[in-house]
């Protein structure tokens, strides 16, 4: 195994509260790293120490390094613009620019110097195809960004990160916000993509990380619990946490106060009617909801951690049911 990004004691603070403690590892060149663990367990943290993202949250400091073709992107002495030019980031929600199709994707290369209209045309035409996005939007280039559906412009925003010729690709649960059609769109790209690309990603989808990842990580409570190849950590994994993490028996002791069975519904009634039940508790209790709509696996937890609430647990029941567990914010 090749490395790219060398970590060696990485801590990271919110003021007093420490996120990550001493994290120590190596990730893979060219394969796909999937980051897994609990909510709030502190790999979204994890994934902004590396663009130094952590920078722009008032109080955060991170400590450390993280060693890039030799380089610490954590010494202050750094460019941080050119550290988060080979880092692309795709986000868990679609940003594009409030401009034109053709105008994201060539922001950056004029940014970078680029002015060549032939050459723009040439770098936009390239990156929407690897986007897997060019056949759709060829013939409306110049219409808003914002027409485009959610899982278009998550595409466009992969393209126009790629644009910038990274040597990274960071993925910060990139398919959360999208329907299951749109998810596989952006897996298909992620998997073409590995053989040119370095490949994070977060997912709290466990079965995500199955489909895509070459080398896992597992976080708990921003500790590294475990570390390997894809394969040996989801077969064989060595630690107990990490194999409770991947059954979906993380919780399995957990009082559960109030269950919903929200089977037949679909999103965003799926939400409202979690929400109302969570309402209706007490501060600190649980709620179990079993939903057998693909899209309310990734919206209602979503929209539980938007409202401040903990999502404990997000497990496969069956063929069809999903079983969602969420504990009321104090």
């Amino acid at each position: 195994m090749k490395s790219h990004i060398s970590i060696q004691n990485l801590n990271a603070f919110y003021s007093d509260h420490q996120a990550l403690r001493d994290i120590t590892i190596e990730i893979p060149e060219k394969q796909i790293t999937a980051i897994i663990g609990p909510s709030g367990c502190g790999k979204s943290t994890f994934l902004k120490c590396f663009n130094r993202l952590i920078d722009l949250t008032d109080g955060a400091k991170a400590s450390g390094k993280i060693i890039v073709d030799g380089i610490d992107v954590l010494n202050g002495s750094v460019d941080i613009t050119d550290v988060r030019r080979r880092m692309g980031l795709l986000p868990q929600k679609p940003n594009p620019l409030p401009m034109s199709i053709y105008d994201n994707i060539a922001y950056g290369p004029r940014l970078h110097g680029i002015k060549d209209k032939k050459k723009l045309d040439q770098i936009v035409e390239k990156y929407l195809k690897i986007a897997g996005l060019w056949d759709e939007v060829k013939d409306r280039l110049k219409s808003p960004a914002s027409k485009l559906s959610i899982g278009q412009q998550q595409r466009l925003c992969l393209a126009r990160g790629l644009a910038v010729e990274p040597e990274i690709i960071l993925c910060d649960e990139p398919t959360s916000a999208l329907d299951p059609v749109s998810s596989q769109h952006i897996e298909q790209q992620l998997l073409k993509l590995k053989k040119y690309y370095t490949i994070v990603i977060v997912t709290h989808n466990i079965h995500q990380a199955m489909r895509l990842a070459d080398y896992v990580i597992h976080l708990y409570l921003g500790e590294l619990v475990e570390h390997g190849p894809a394969n040996e950590v989801f077969e064989n994994p060595k630690e107990e946490r990490t194999r409770a993490y991947i059954n979906g028996t993380f919780h399995i002791d957990l009082k559960i106060d109030k269950e919903l069975d929200l089977k037949g519904n679909v999103c965003p009634y799926n939400f409202v009617y979690s929400k109302q039940a969570l309402h209706n508790l007490e501060k600190g209790k649980t709620l179990k909801v079993i939903v057998d709509d693909p899209t309310a696996v990734t919206e209602v937890p979503r929209g539980m951690e938007a409202d401040g609430h903990e999502v404990l647990s997000v497990k496969q029941i069956n063929k069809t049911d999903w079983e969602i567990v969420v504990r009321k914010k104090e």
